[in-house]
């Protein structure tokens, strides 16, 4: 079994990269290209982690630090109301990926209103409900760079130190 994670991690490419949010000893925080709702990220463990219960103190407290940065910067500089946080997984077990999960995150911002950042309108179109239907907003490398360059430069910032 080959942990696809693992590959991105060890040898990410120029647009994983650019993608690159924060990092920490333990986990990095990347941009994801979907953004149905503006700001999603994952937040990666660096090593390979099977699952939740692998995941040390000294990783729970960092990923808990790293968390509610980018919370904070969802909310501030988007207008997140709330920000839903799910550790999955189920994907690593289809046939096609064999069965080697790795520890992530997702943090997908919701929003009450649309919101018109970079261009684009934003529209959360279940807010206030539980995600049931996928819809897709996948942004340009330009784009995706811009939103990097914002919440970098909030959480960056003094504030939330």
């Amino acid at each position: 079994m080959t942990c696809e994670i693992c590959k991105i991690l060890k040898s990410p490419s120029p647009d994983e990269l650019a993608l690159r949010i924060s990092e920490g000893e333990f986990w990095h925080t990347t941009l994801r290209l979907d953004q149905e709702y503006l700001g999603t990220v994952f937040i990666t463990a660096k090593r390979h982690v099977a699952s939740l219960p692998d995941v040390t103190v000294a990783e729970e407290q960092e990923f808990i630090a790293m968390r509610n940065r980018i919370i904070r910067a969802q909310m501030q500089e988007f207008g997140a109301k709330v920000v839903n946080v799910s550790c999955l997984m189920n994907h690593a077990f289809t046939a096609e990926r064999g069965g080697s999960p790795h520890v992530h995150y997702h943090l997908k911002p919701r929003y009450a209103q649309p919101v018109e950042r970079f261009g684009r309108t934003f529209v959360d179109r279940q807010f206030g409900a539980y995600i049931k239907e996928k819809y897709s907003n996948v942004v340009d490398s330009e784009t995706a760079r811009e939103i990097v360059a914002v919440l970098r430069a909030t959480i960056e910032s003094e504030q939330y130190e």
